[in-house]
């Protein structure tokens, strides 16, 4: 069983040869600070720049971060309490604290069913792990895989009709991006992730996924002012939101595979400046929400020129993934989740 490896094991499906792991740590040095910088310019979406950049981001970054939690899944109780329960209890609790005292709203009750803010992805990561079993059986033949996937696109789509879905327990994000966490865990598990990286290395599909990308992106920014961002959160139901339908939500599915194969042929498979902040990324992710909230309520968004704004707005991200990303934060992240 896929489910019970050992640390040893677990590293040898990972690759056997060191690429593979700088892969990762280089594909989530990029999500992270792309996560970062698409919070960052959030507040100035009408911004022509910032409103195409932050479409186009969110088209990809979520949905491949989730590939990667997917394809680094174990079902290990105890990991899941102490690398996800108990941050999200603490950090739930902080955030809601720091909103309190420092911004005054007091009215924000303590409550942990709906997560702050980016707290969400840690529920909805919770929630996957402890479905793991589940889907180790449903996926335990090729057949399988593709019916599996196949259902929880559907369900992904179908669940945009129903009302009650929403913020709370992160419900309608669970089910519109668990598609891609089950593609993690299936590549994983049936070792096809050279497959994937012998595919995306040919020149032949990189220009095909260029090509792809590059018409996405500038259809973008042709259309930016008739698309309503909140399509691409997988939070919001059809009747929630301007023109958003099935045909939108399968069409969002479909930009996200795109650019997600595409960012994935570009990111570098051998050891790179940025490969160690691919390894600290949680503390970048709970932390930087921190220092958004404070940036919100400074002169930053002031500034008049979009140009400058964006330009700022790339230094003052990969800043912060840079403080947040040094082994100082690092030690004291897992001192707080108990390890």
């Amino acid at each position: 069983m896929i489910l019970h490896k050992t640390e040893t094991e677990a590293a040898v499906s990972q690759g056997e040869s060191g690429s593979r792991i700088y892969f990762f740590d280089n594909l989530k040095a990029i999500l992270i600070t792309l996560v970062v910088f698409g919070h960052v310019i959030e507040p100035r979406l009408w911004v022509s720049v910032i409103g195409v950049s932050y479409s186009f981001i969110y088209l990809f970054h979520i949905p491949l971060f989730v590939f990667c939690s997917g394809y680094f899944a174990r079902y290990r109780p105890k990991k899941i309490i102490t690398k996800l329960i108990v941050p999200y209890i603490l950090f739930q609790l902080a955030y809601i604290l720091f909103e309190r005292f420092v911004f005054g709203n007091y009215d924000l009750p303590i409550q942990f069913t709906r997560p702050y803010w980016m707290l969400w992805y840690l529920l909805a990561a919770i929630v996957w792990m402890l479905l793991l079993p589940l889907i180790d059986v449903v996926t335990n033949r090729k057949r399988n895989i593709v019916l599996t996937v196949g259902v929880s696109l559907a369900l992904g789509v179908i669940s945009g009709f129903d009302n009650s879905l929403g913020h709370e327990m992160s419900l309608s994000r669970i089910v519109y991006f668990a598609p891609f966490f089950i593609l993690g865990f299936c590549v994983q598990k049936t070792g096809s992730v050279e497959r994937l990286q012998s595919l995306t290395a040919r020149w032949q599909v990189r220009c095909i996924l260029g090509v792809l990308a590059a018409g996405i992106l500038l259809w973008l920014a042709f259309n930016y002012h008739r698309i309503d961002v909140r399509w691409l959160y997988g939070a919001f139901s059809f009747e929630e939101l301007p023109r958003y339908t099935a045909i939108v939500r399968v069409l969002c599915y479909v930009a996200a595979f795109v650019t997600a194969l595409f960012l994935l042929a570009v990111t570098p498979r051998g050891k790179t400046f940025f490969s160690a902040i691919g390894r600290r990324t949680m503390p970048v992710f709970l932390l930087h929400g921190f220092v958004m909230r404070l940036l919100m309520k400074s002169d930053f968004y002031a500034i008049q020129s979009g140009v400058l704004l964006f330009v700022a707005s790339i230094f003052i991200s990969l800043g912060i993934v840079w403080v947040f990303s040094s082994r100082v934060f690092e030690r004291t992240y897992r001192i707080l989740r108990l390890q």
